[in-house]
């Protein structure tokens, strides 16, 4: 019997899409909403990915694929504790690795009311939260991994199909690059674009590896997700945009070794049975 995996469409996938959230974005650059509908028509656009995913699943299989797909989401067994620490504990240790080197160089390092700051109440960190939870993890990653990593790693290996989803996932955001008020827009198209684009690539990777080893679990990739927002470097200077991005390829050289190295031996032990 044929899974939901077998029957998946990259290209089904990406094409939708693009023209699902590249349709309410450019509607939004063509005519700006008010600041009532800013923020409502921007998360409809970023859940493009999740939503086109949960509707190629109950495509391809019904009710029953969707139950399957949607589990993921939900079954937090499918994550081992060891793994819980490392989804909420590697992307601060990044951050706090990464602005210890800048002062250590000489730069600044901002205080903590730079990513606190208009916390004073339990609610105040609840509706931080929950859009922080909607604006990225939630609203793409049923798709980017939970739906189009699988036929991807399957055909062309977990390298290729990180790259390959790290670079529709950076033309998939391009246009809020150039709607004001959004958080892209406010990076600009400058030294700190291209840091983020190879952020990205290295978030890709990231999240396969974490996803692979969770047992294809979209709760993984979520709550990544949610941490590499939260522990995101703010208020870089051109010294810190290149400190953060050495420091991310330097950590990707033991994960691509690994992953090189488990292909060698796979290899090496087919052609030993043969």
């Amino acid at each position: 019997m044929k899974t939901a995996v077998n029957l998946r469409h990259p290209r089904n996938f990406f094409g939708m899409t693009f023209l699902f959230s590249w349709l309410v974005w450019g509607m939004m650059l063509v005519f700006p909403p008010t600041d009532t509908f800013f923020v409502p028509l921007l998360f409809l656009g970023a859940f493009g990915p999740s939503i086109v995913a949960l509707f190629l699943v109950y495509l391809e299989g019904g009710i029953r694929f969707l139950k399957e797909f949607t589990n993921r989401i939900w079954d937090i067994r499918r994550i081992p504790w060891k793994w819980y620490l490392f989804i909420f504990l590697f992307f601060p240790g990044v951050l706090v690795i990464g602005y210890a080197i800048i002062f250590l160089l000489g730069g600044e390092v901002p205080d903590l009311n730079t990513y606190f700051g208009g916390i004073n109440t339990t609610s105040d960190l609840f509706y931080l939260v929950v859009f922080m939870l909607l604006g990225g993890p939630l609203a793409e990653e049923l798709g980017w991994r939970g739906y189009v990593l699988e036929p991807l790693q399957e055909k062309w290996g977990k390298v290729r199909a990180s790259l390959i989803i790290g670079f529709f996932w950076i033309l998939w955001h391009l246009p809020l690059f150039f709607i004001e008020g959004t958080s892209q827009s406010q990076k600009g198209l400058g030294i700190a674009f291209w840091s983020w684009t190879l952020q990205l690539f290295f978030l890709s990777i990231i999240f396969t590896w974490v996803y692979n080893a969770t047992r294809k679990s979209i709760l993984a990739a979520i709550l990544l997700h949610f941490m590499a927002n939260f522990a995101y470097p703010l208020n870089l200077e051109t010294n810190g945009e290149i400190v953060f991005t050495m420091l991310r390829f330097a950590i990707l050289i033991p994960v691509i070794m690994t992953w090189s190295g488990k292909i060698s031996r796979q290899k090496m032990n087919t052609q030993n049975s043969v």
